[in-house]
């Protein structure tokens, strides 16, 4: 299993993606994930947070 790490606002759901490429970071470990995720909801001024999601494609 996968998992990507998303934040949704006005209806969009938007996935973290690489820094080198426009492919979405994905995770073998949800705990990997939920790590980063986190890290970027203590440094992300903004009310819409990121979340970990298990990816189903």
């Amino acid at each position: 299993m996968f998992y990507k790490i998303a934040r949704e606002a006005n209806g969009t759901k938007t996935y973290l993606k690489h820094s080198n490429t426009s492919s979405d970071m994905l995770f073998r470990n949800e705990a990997d994930a939920a790590d980063l995720m986190e890290k970027l909801n203590t440094h992300t001024k903004s009310n819409v947070v990121w979340s970990v999601q298990l990816c189903i494609d």
